[in-house]
């Protein structure tokens, strides 16, 4: 409830700086609230669509079922599985929080932890249409081809260094 909160303060000071710097030019206010509420509807239905899968998701899948999934694997195997359950879960970090202690109690490696976690805040296969759309197919490919290289490199170095 907090975040809802301090969205809608957000958005009400980003629309009256918007008012107070373009108060001289009235068209182009209108111009850029009628473009802004514009892009909020029409993409209001797949980001409520994008949280009701994330709420599903981390109901319905618990720690435990997460765990122990996650827990038949180790070494390379065990970072690909943290990365592909990791990408789907997504979701704020402080969620994933609770499955890796669960996972680190059991016996799972540090290199499977970080990968879930690294995956779980850099790539969402869920939200991935939306970075299609703003940011293009090119963009998306990149980044996440790099996100994957990224979590690989920082699972391995966290298996050496704990």
């Amino acid at each position: 409830m907090q975040n809802l909160i301090t969205g809608f303060i957000m958005l009400a000071l980003t629309i009256c700086l918007y008012i107070v710097y373009l108060r001289k030019n009235k068209s182009k206010l209108n111009k850029i609230l009628r473009k802004g509420t514009n892009n909020l509807t029409k993409n209001s239905i797949r980001i409520f669509a994008i949280f009701l899968i994330i709420g599903i998701l981390q109901n319905f899948l618990t720690k435990e079922s997460v765990g122990g999934f996650l827990l038949k694997f180790s070494g390379i195997k065990g970072i690909f599985a943290g990365i592909a359950v990791g990408s789907i879960m997504m979701g704020p970090i402080a969620t994933g929080y609770p499955i890796c202690s669960y996972l680190l109690q059991n016996g799972a490696t540090i290199s499977l932890i970080s990968s879930f976690l690294a995956a779980w805040v850099m790539i969402g296969f869920i939200s991935i249409s939306l970075e299609f759309r703003y940011f293009g197919w090119k963009f998306t490919v990149v980044r996440n081809i790099f996100a994957l290289i990224s979590i690989i490199v920082i699972s391995l170095l966290m298996e050496a260094i704990i």
